[in-house]
């Protein structure tokens, strides 16, 4: 299962906080200064001049007003959304790309085992009673290796390799020591498939089953949880007759099945052969340094440029990212598409609703199976054209080459026809949907669940002793659950920048608010003091007061005199 990695962009919050940082300082420093300038245009108490002049008064608002629109709300939002696009990129040598291919935290990775409780009764027909077990928890580490870039297409291909770690302390008390009856995967996979592809190979198979598994009385076998798991329950290829030499001569070229324990002999667990070891099929997706909506696009999956497994090419095609990252700035009209080469096709996942998760808002998203009985552009997804599986069901015979059915956990949303073969099934949205919480504007993802049941198709072989009777039903094996919680520390790292995002909002506000406040301030100034600005002018006579002093002196017949004193002149005027 490789869906939903743990890819915290800690890099790209940091560039964010940078950018923050560096506009709220800026803001900052300009509202200061208009501080600072206020100050010196006002001239202290008591003076003659206690007021400003409206047109510095409006300069001051019109600054504000300005700084407001153009910078905080036409300018920052892009650049904001440049940085975004520029650092998401999978650059070579970036700090971006470095915790992309190599993340340093695992990623959750769960499994549920079905413990059969009544083997014997269904030996003999009866219905299969289950009881789930589990989780079995493991620390699961991604690594991409053997980088190579392509720079015509803007492209990296990469191998993937997969380890495995079991972590008791979150395993709720399970230890892996605990013994499970199980059916015998690998038995019930020979069957089926010799029924496919060589009915008449059916005896032989009954033969080499006797022999290399030492003429077991079932197909289910009593075993501890961590040899089903990992450690591996043996195949003795030591023998010699025909059957039996037949059967491990096809199973020794399966490697991906089998661990070699000693001359002959081999051990087969559902996750063993694949723990540690690094993928044969390599992966080219997009870097995204040409165009950010294509970031972690796949296209090639194991040197071709579609698959050649399905009927039509739209089912062939690789829709979607490689699901350890997606491109950043999603809207409500984007569905999360990725590839899964778990179940050989793409999945997309469709927002649902506003949602917020540890006190960050995200987008809600939910995907399954699809269905492919009834929407015809899934059609080519159906065994053979004439058997088409429900809801939720998917035939991953030509994917992984074993006989097995993929669903939903507790077979979740398919048809209930199903849960009625088996009891021991309760199936519920919390527990067992595909669903997921994106921040929409990093497309980090908070919260995260891909869940996928393995189940078999079993019914009575005729030809097959230890199935002659065995009953019609969809058989539930064992679930997954990969996903992620988003650490607290970087959930307060993306608060924090949304936090400087919403200071930059409010600052936004503020400027353009104080702005149009002040500027309409200096207008009402302006018109109120326009009439002040002229001089009451009066004409005087002068007056004799004697003779003497008319010979003395000769006054103009009228002159024009001010009656303002020096005084009594408006600071406006006395300010010039």
């Amino acid at each position: 299962m490789r869906v939903f990695e743990r890819l915290v962009v800690h890099s790209l919050f940091r560039r964010i906080d940078l950018i923050l940082q560096s506009s709220i300082f800026t803001l900052f420093s300009f509202l200061i200064a208009i501080s600072k300038l206020l100050k010196t245009l006002r001239v202290p108490a008591g003076s003659k001049c206690s007021t400003m002049k409206p047109k510095k008064l409006g300069i001051i608002g019109g600054s504000l007003f300005a700084f407001g629109v153009l910078f905080c709300a036409v300018a920052f939002p892009p650049i904001l959304r440049s940085q975004l696009k520029k650092q998401v990129a999978l650059k070579d040598g970036s700090e971006m790309r470095g915790l992309w291919s190599n993340f340093p935290l695992p990623l959750d990775f769960m499994i549920y085992l079905f413990n059969v409780t009544n083997p014997t009764e269904i030996m003999a027909g009866g219905k299969p009673i289950l009881q789930e077990i589990g989780p079995f928890f493991y620390d699961e580490y991604k690594e991409k290796v053997d980088l190579v870039d392509r720079e015509e297409d803007d492209s990296v291909e990469y191998s993937l390799k997969a380890t495995w770690y079991f972590n008791p302390s979150r395993s709720n008390g399970l230890t892996g020591e605990e013994e499970i009856v199980f059916p015998h995967v690998l038995i019930l996979s020979m069957v089926k498939i010799a029924l496919v592809e060589q009915p008449a190979a059916i005896g032989i198979i009954s033969k080499g089953v006797d022999s290399i598994f030492k003429k077991p009385g079932t197909v289910f076998v009593k075993a501890k949880a961590r040899e089903i798991l990992f450690d591996g329950l043996p195949v003795d290829c030591t023998v010699k007759d025909f059957a039996g030499s037949a059967i491990c001569n096809v199973l020794k070229t399966k490697d991906d099945a089998l661990v070699p324990d000693g001359e002959g002999r081999y051990l087969f667990s559902l996750f063993g052969p694949k723990n540690g070891s690094i993928l044969p099929q390599r992966i080219r997706v997009l870097r995204g340094m040409k165009n950010y909506r294509d970031l972690g696009r796949v296209t090639e999956f194991d040197g071709k440029p579609a698959l050649t497994i399905w009927t039509e090419d739209h089912c062939n095609a690789f829709n979607g990212t490689d699901s350890t990252i997606f491109p950043p700035l999603l809207t409500e009209q984007d569905d999360i598409v990725s590839f899964s080469t778990d179940i050989c096709r793409s999945l997309g996942a469709r927002f649902v609703q506003k949602t917020k998760v540890k006190g960050v808002n995200t987008y809600h998203y939910k995907a399954d199976l699809g269905d492919m009985s009834t929407n015809p552009m899934e059609k080519c997804f159906c065994p053979t054209p004439d058997t088409c599986l429900s809801k939720n069901l998917m035939d991953l015979m030509k994917c992984v080459g074993a006989p097995l059915t993929a669903s939903l956990p507790h077979l979740l949303g398919s048809d209930e026809k199903y849960r009625q073969l088996v009891d021991g099934l309760h199936p519920n949205e919390e527990e067992h949907a595909i669903c997921m919480d994106f921040e929409p504007m990093t497309a980090t993802p908070i919260s995260a669940h891909k869940r996928l049941q393995f189940n078999m198709f079993l019914h009575p072989v005729e030809k097959f002793k230890l199935m002659k009777t065995f009953p019609e039903c969809l058989f539930p094996l064992f679930w997954v659950e990969e996903g992620i919680l988003l650490d607290d520390q970087f959930v307060k790292k993306l608060k924090t920048v949304f936090m400087a995002i919403g200071v930059i909002g409010f600052l936004k506000w503020l400027t353009i608010v104080t702005g149009t406040c002040v500027s309409g301030a200096a207008v009402g100034m302006f018109f109120k003091n326009r009439g002040k600005g002229s001089l009451d002018v009066t004409k005087v006579q002068p007056q004799l007061q004697n003779g003497k002093d008319a010979e003395q002196k000769k006054w103009p017949t009228q002159m024009n005199i001010s009656t303002i004193q020096s005084a009594a002149v408006p600071p406006n005027l006395d300010a010039n």
